[in-house]
């Protein structure tokens, strides 16, 4: 092949080949099906529970804990102390938690645990001895609450609260930045809202 003729086609080669990698950086990402993105959340929420105390008890209801008088000043001491979360973790959070939801009875989480109604939860401490007649019925473990997880578009970052109660003034509220790796969620960074 002489010179000429093997020039314009390797530059012809180079230009395809350049054409398809860029095409390949430009082309947008699926988004995760609600499936995944249900899984993903669940083994969040595995990483926070043990039954070591018996069952462990999850409020159905999520919260977020988050000012509803005030959300910005919230979101603003959430990322003070989350300094890694992404923008897009921090928006789906926020858009997941809009309305407060329920979990779903059927989870997975990797231990046995119940989940009590916010009746259910009124009705047990509306009495005099109410955290004794917790500890009878359920675990000395107390309880915990979940709000929804956001992720980013990968599902390889998270952020969620987590509100856990072992008693009597023996609590406190959580922000938590959760990542992937190789597979498992682990804890990447925290900052506490409350403690009583």
């Amino acid at each position: 092949m002489s010179t000429r003729l093997f020039r314009p086609a390797l530059i012809a080669l180079l230009i395809l080949a350049l054409t398809q990698s860029a095409c390949g950086l430009f082309t947008p990402q699926p988004k995760p099906s609600a499936a995944d993105i249900e899984r993903e959340e669940q083994a969040v929420y595995a990483f926070f529970v043990s039954d070591k105390l018996g069952p462990a008890v999850l409020l159905q209801d999520t919260s977020t804990d988050i000012d509803p008088d005030n959300p910005q000043q919230t979101l603003d001491y959430i990322k003070s102390g989350l300094k890694s979360v992404s923008r897009d973790t921090l928006d789906n959070y926020l858009e997941r938690n809009a309305q407060p939801s329920q979990l779903l009875p059927d989870m997975d989480l990797g231990a046995e645990y119940v989940l009590l109604s916010g009746e259910e939860m009124s009705a047990i401490f509306s009495q005099p001895d109410g955290w004794d007649a917790f500890y009878e019925q359920y675990s000395m473990g107390g309880y915990t609450v979940f709000s929804r997880v956001g992720f980013n578009d990968t599902l390889d970052q998270a952020v969620l609260y987590v509100g856990q109660m072992a008693g009597p003034l023996m609590g406190a509220g959580y922000y938590y930045l959760m990542e992937k790796e190789n597979g498992e969620w682990i804890m990447k960074e925290q900052i506490m809202i409350w403690i009583s």
